[in-house]
């Protein structure tokens, strides 16, 4: 009995020991990275934040997530999972590239988190070496997941009506960022993938500001020694400059408009129109299914050399698609299937707002809030030419 009483006693300190180190730790991991967190805080918003952020434990977030599955919905670099917290459904989600500013995409989203159109944050856990972010439950698919993937069988999701109004409510979470902060505020990871789409309500969620950058103030630019984002979405004069804008984002907004057009992928073989010519765009990609790393950076190095735009993947992609194609040839053929010829004219005045806002010079872009106006004006045409049909 000596024996046992002895091994247990061993036991209990050892035990003892391990959780005082975890403690420690956590403690050490809530400090640093609430410091991040507030640091961003106060550069984002002079201090005036408009919604507190509500923090939880470390032994919270491993209750709540106890029984949970990873969830459908396909994003970079994220493990998103359900749970629960104070008896409601949540999503948990773990940031699983060190590259990416999780302290930033913290401060951003807790100050947009009243805007529909972004994915709602609940609170956030500072207790991991990387923090942990809870947002509201959505029944939500990626964007990206519902354009590419074959197992979708959801086609009403996908009808045009729907992909006007997705953009629309895309560009206007966008516009926020650009004019609603002390200065605007770039998000640099504009694609499918950090949209997901409420399956209830359909309303379209952006997420993942991680990458987000702000222009100084009274600044119209700012340079980046390195090239942050997705390729394929990629300006151009960012590419080769590292130059960043607000147009910055339209160029890569104007990837995912011609995307809902068409959904093609960013690396999907083009086949000219008037030639055999076949081009495969699949080198140096994962595959021409996924968009890839969302961290896939462009060594600084190289970003400064002379590089013939046409060249690049997705510039010479869009621009093939555009220059050689009637809008009809190139359109997703489940719109012609559902509204035929009648629409000819909104898909037209569409792909000359996906002309302008992918142009290879950032100067011969609009702004956003003009792309905006655009999308709405689209889809009020829409609406009236297909209720005069009914």
């Amino acid at each position: 009995m000596p024996f046992f009483r002895g091994l247990l006693l061993s036991m209990k300190k050892l035990f003892s020991s391990a959780d005082a180190e975890r403690r420690e730790k956590e403690k050490d991991y809530y400090l640093n990275n609430g410091s991040c967190v507030l640091e961003e805080l106060l550069a984002l918003c002079d201090g005036n934040c408009r919604i507190p952020i509500r923090y939880y434990t470390a032994n919270e977030i491993e209750n709540a997530i106890k029984h949970s599955k990873t969830t459908i919905m396909e994003l970079d670099e994220v493990d998103m999972v359900t749970g629960s917290l104070d008896n409601r459904p949540v999503l948990v989600r773990f940031n699983t590239c060190k590259h990416n500013n999780i302290h930033r995409d913290i401060a951003i989203t807790a100050q947009m988190s009243h805007l529909k159109n972004v994915l709602r944050l609940v609170g956030c856990c500072l207790e991991f070496e990387q923090p942990v972010m809870v947002y509201e439950y959505v029944e939500g698919t990626s964007l990206f997941h519902l354009l590419f993937k074959k197992d979708n069988l959801n086609r009403k999701s996908l009808c045009w009506g729907n992909r006007l109004r997705v953009a629309r409510e895309v560009a206007s979470a966008i516009l926020f960022l650009h004019t609603e902060f002390t200065t605007p505020i770039i998000h640099r990871s504009i694609k499918p993938s950090n949209v997901i789409l409420d399956e209830k309500s359909g309303i379209a969620k952006i997420l993942n500001f991680s990458l987000s950058i702000s222009l100084p103030p009274g600044e119209l630019e700012v340079l980046d020694d390195g090239v942050s984002g997705t390729r394929g979405y990629i300006a151009p004069e960012y590419y080769q400059l590292g130059i960043i804008t607000q147009k910055t984002d339209v160029y890569s907004f104007g990837v995912l408009l011609f995307q809902l057009l068409t959904r093609k992928g960013p690396y999907d073989r083009v086949e000219s129109t008037h030639s055999k010519e076949t081009i495969d765009f699949e080198e140096n990609t994962k595959s021409n299914t996924e968009e890839g790393n969302s961290m896939d950076r462009v060594d600084s190095t190289n970003s400064k050399e002379a590089i013939d735009f046409k060249n690049l993947p997705t510039s010479y992609f869009v621009d093939r698609y555009i220059k050689e194609s009637n809008v009809m040839d190139i359109t997703d053929p489940t719109i012609l299937e559902e509204h035929g010829i009648e629409i000819q004219q909104q898909l037209e005045d569409y792909l000359v707002l996906v002309k302008k806002c992918t142009a290879d010079e950032g100067d011969d872009r609009p702004y956003m809030i003009h792309v905006a106006r655009e999308l709405s004006r689209i889809e009020k045409c829409f609406h009236a030419l297909t209720l005069g049909q009914n």
